[in-house]
């Protein structure tokens, strides 16, 4: 699976949103930036769901587990929306590297 992009685009969403202050997502945001959506007149294309859903748990799991990101519920209730999530400085420091690593390529 292809989780450094997802973990990415998440991470890089949160950078954004945390420059207007602290602020917290819920998974149903994180899936609408990770998930492709079908353009309205994209009636032929077929989006594997289950794929992304895999996808966004495992790397929603090892942002938490780097500690990249922190969640709203500290035990293991997995309750959809009701479940925030927000960047850490440990986070932000490091997509700090990866624009900096990037920048020197």
């Amino acid at each position: 699976m292809q989780t450094e992009i997802a973990s990415q685009t998440i991470l890089a969403r949160l950078v954004s949103m945390s420059d207007e202050g602290p602020s917290a997502v819920s998974m149903s945001q994180i899936r609408m930036w990770v998930m492709p959506q079908k353009g309205e007149h994209d009636q032929d294309c077929s989006i594997n769901q289950n794929y992304f859903e895999t996808l966004i748990s495992q790397t929603m799991s090892d942002l938490l587990a780097k500690g990249y990101i922190a969640s709203s519920l500290h035990d293991s209730i997995e309750d959809g929306d009701a479940r925030m999530f927000s960047l850490t400085v440990k986070g932000a420091r490091y997509v700090e590297e990866l624009a900096a690593a990037s920048l020197e390529q």
